[in-house]
This record gives C-alpha cells, sequence and structure tokens, in this order.
C-alpha cells in the first residue's frame, strides 16, 4: 500500500532544490607559515611593509592579518586598494574572513604614501566599530598599525580606543605561567574550576590554552627540580610529589586515543634521563612528552 507523502517546503513556497547548498571550506595545509610569532607593533609594521611590492608609496591599501591562539599568522588579506590618501573597508567582510579562518583575533593596517604617519577621524571611527562588531565573534581587534615606508603608528601603543595590542597576549600568558609555577613553589592546591578562575583573572578563558598553559607551568617546575643540586633520589621524590599534586586537566577524545598521543610522566621522562647517564647541563628532548630534562 502507498502513502502519499507531502513535499518538504522551506523559504516558504520555494522547493529546497531550487536553494543553492552553501559551501565554506577551510584548509591551512597548503599556507607556509609564518616564522616566529607576532609580538608588537612593531613586528605587525614590519609585516605589512613585506607585503608592499614597491607601492607603500603609491596607494593606500587596507590589509587584515588573522592570528591563531598562540598568536601566530594564519594569514593575512589584502581587503582593499584605494586612491593615494583614501580606501575603503567592510567589516562584513573582513569578519567574514576572520569567522571562515576561524581566527581567535585580528590585526588592521593601512599605508600613508605621505610618509604622516597622523591617524584621521574616520579611522578613528572604522577601529572603533570594527572593535565592537568583533568583540560579538568573539573575536579581539588587537591594534590598528599605520604603516610608512619608515615609520609606524599603532593605535594599541598610544592606549587609544581600548585596544590592548599584541604585547598583552604575551605577557598575560607569561603571568599566568609565572603564577602557576609560584603555586605549585607553595604547594597551593588546584582544581579544573580554581585553575580556570585564575587564568581568567590574566584575561585567558580559552579552556584549551589554560590547559595548555598550566601544563607548560608543571613542566617548568619539574624541568627545576630535575637541575636542582639535590641527591638523584631526592630530585626524583621530589618531582612524584609534583606529579601527584598537580592539576588533573588531560581528556582524551577518540582521535587522540587512536594516534596514541599520550605524554610520558614528569618522573619516568626523569629516570630516562638518569638511566642514559645524562652529564649535569645538557637538555634531552623526550619525544612523547615534549619535556626537556
Amino acid at each position: 500500500m502507498k502513502y502519499s507523502t507531502t513535499p518538504e517546503i522551506v523559504l516558504g513556497n520555494i522547493p529546497e532544490i531550487e536553494i543553492p547548498e552553501m559551501q565554506i571550506t577551510y584548509d591551512r595545509s597548503s599556507a607556509k607559515q609564518f616564522l616566529g610569532k607576532i609580538s608588537s607593533s612593531g613586528d605587525v609594521a614590519l609585516f605589512i611593509r613585506r607585503t608592499f611590492k614597491g607601492d607603500i608609496e603609491l596607494q593606500e591599501q587596507f590589509i587584515v592579518l588573522y592570528l591563531s591562539q598562540s598568536n601566530n599568522i594564519i594569514g593575512y588579506y589584502r581587503h582593499s586598494k584605494g586612491m593615494i590618501n583614501a580606501t575603503m573597508a567592510d567589516i562584513r567582510i573582513i569578519l567574514g574572513v576572520a569567522l571562515r579562518s576561524a581566527s581567535v583575533s585580528i590585526l588592521i593596517s593601512h599605508n600613508h604614501p605621505s610618509n604622516n604617519t597622523n591617524r584621521s577621524k574616520a579611522d578613528d571611527e572604522l577601529t572603533k566599530k570594527l572593535k565592537e562588531a568583533a568583540a560579538l565573534m568573539d573575536i579581539r581587534l588587537l591594534d590598528h598599525v599605520i604603516v610608512t615606508k619608515d615609520s609606524y603608528f599603532s593605535y594599541a601603543d598610544e592606549l587609544l580606543l581600548g585596544l590592548d595590542g599584541v604585547k598583552s597576549l604575551v605577557n598575560k600568558s607569561d603571568d599566568f605561567v609565572s603564577q602557576v609555577e609560584k603555586d605549585l613553589i607553595n604547594k597551593k592546591s588546584h582544581n579544573k574550576i580554581s585553575i580556570e578562575k585564575l587564568a581568567a583573572s590574566f584575561g585567558i578563558t580559552d579552556k584549551t590554552e589554560v590547559k595548555e598553559l598550566t601544563e607548560l607551568a608543571i613542566v617548568n617546575r619539574a624541568r627545576k627540580l630535575a637541575h636542582s643540586e639535590h641527591y638523584v633520589r631526592d630530585k626524583f621524590l621530589d618531582i612524584v610529589n609534583l606529579y601527584n599534586s598537580q592539576v588533573n586537566l588531560s581528556h582524551r577524545t577518540s582521535q587522540s586515543i587512536l594516534l596514541q598521543q599520550y605524554s610520558t610522566p614528569a618522573p619516568i621522562a626523569y629516570l630516562a634521563g638518569v638511566f642514559c647517564r645524562l652529564a649535569e647541563g645538557v637538555s634531552v628532548f623526550e619525544p612523547s612528552a615534549g619535556m626537556d630534562f
């Protein structure tokens, strides 16, 4: 027996088959890696100058840098080319590219062919609007850098419009790691909630970043214990105590289990170094954990 069915209708009376399918691709495999991290407005200016092909003094161009969680450049986008003294920017397109590339933060820049780094009222208004729009999507606008052939102007460096700049990300991460190390020395216990609250006080809210920075602090502390002046047995016991008291932030996915992505505990890594009779001060890369002892 056959039953009649009603065709699926979407968007009023338009059949689904007539609606074009939207496809968005995301592929970093062919991208060349930028050597080093962007850590200052000077780095931004240097990078922007490298994107020009001898025409930095010819016409204004608006360029956007898209950054990953670790502050590396995912890529740059030459958004527009204008006249000798003006160019245009569309916030919707800029943020569309940011979402498509899964960027955590962005930097914007444009050049002044006149070699004058003075900002305009239009520059201020665009920066303010872009910062507010990006914040709605949890994307940070770190800085707006005006570049000339020989100099540059940074909104963040001048403390304008509340932009934190690139340095703030680096400093916050370092400060958080240092605080966790101090808590380890003082034997202050933490759990997942307390360590995430501590990270948030430094402006770090991404849980993956919190996990990685906390692990870095633990490894830093283990490394210092391994290179202390104590006897081997005492150093080993100190590292064991550290291991037993560390925050448990580990989580496993089906993919990580499949690829056997496990970290070797610090006490075992230290014993491996002792077993290999490493001389004091020698640093060895322990491949399964990425630790140096």
